[in-house]
């Protein structure tokens, strides 16, 4: 699966920023995968929780935005800069351009 310069390898659970490996924990990569999935879409919270799977038992929402600092941060030291931008009171976007 490719999206520009992310490379994400479902078999192996591996990303890739340009040829670098992305460090994720499973929730982390999961959530890479669904805004590779829907890049340039603004995704609320409740969205990216039911596009992981996890809706049982019920996850606060603001657990999102944890999943989504350790996302920017791997992305940072991958090289990527930071591709997640935050849409005030709606949610989060992968830019990919």
């Amino acid at each position: 699966f490719e999206r520009g310069a992310l490379v994400i390898d479902m078999a192996a659970l591996q990303a890739r920023w340009a040829g670098t490996p992305v460090t994720l924990r499973p929730n982390e990569f999961r959530l890479l995968r669904f805004f590779a999935e829907n890049p340039n879409q603004v995704l609320s919270r409740a969205q990216l929780i039911t596009g992981l799977g996890k809706q049982e038992p019920a996850i606060d929402e603001r657990t999102v935005d944890v999943w989504i600092g350790r996302l920017r941060r791997a992305l940072k030291q991958a090289g990527a800069g930071n591709p997640l931008r935050t849409v005030r009171s709606l949610g989060y976007v992968f830019d990919l351009d």
